[in-house]
């Protein structure tokens, strides 16, 4: 799985990897929905990745809580690489 990968989720919806990030030993993804031309749209996911014993992948959804801890930490970091870009321009 690579950023910016197509994932149609159970809701048959598609869906970008947006961002992937471990936190405290769990692999978290960060998804937007994206249309048939694969342009984003509103909707936006933070999933666990759990890595199945024969390899392959599902995600799992998190409790309220959770995503709330790390929706900031998403958020923190996207703030991050904006203030970057514009420094570096």
């Amino acid at each position: 799985m690579e950023l910016y990968d197509i994932l149609t989720l159970d809701d048959d919806k598609d869906y970008a990897l947006l961002k992937m990030e471990t936190i405290k030993d769990e692999p978290y993804c960060l998804l937007v929905e994206v249309d048939q031309e694969e342009n984003p749209l509103e909707n936006s996911l933070i999933l666990r990745r759990i890595t199945l014993p024969d390899g392959s992948f599902e995600f799992e959804e998190l409790v309220e809580e959770e995503y709330n801890m790390i929706s900031e930490i998403f958020q923190e970091q996207l703030m991050n690489e904006i203030e970057s870009e514009e420094e570096a321009a």
